[in-house]
């Protein structure tokens, strides 16, 4: 069963001061250990396209060129 956002931010204002904190705090610590997944994943990529010869070092100025043209 797929609830609602609207449903959840509801069932979230039903909970006591001190649960919505917990709660807080358990979705934090959940994002953060998604973005260092993510990261980890993103790292791995990374290293295995440069291992492949697919990408190659730049510099700073380089980079920048290239996402501003």
């Amino acid at each position: 069963m797929q609830l609602k956002f609207a449903d959840i931010l509801e069932a979230v204002e039903e909970l006591p001061l001190n649960e919505k904190e917990v709660l807080v705090d358990i979705l934090q610590n959940r994002l953060i250990e998604i973005r260092r997944n993510q990261l980890e994943k993103d790292i791995e990529n990374a290293e295995r396209e440069f291992e492949q010869g697919l990408c190659k070092p730049a510099t700073v100025d380089e980079i920048m060129r290239e996402v501003l043209s």
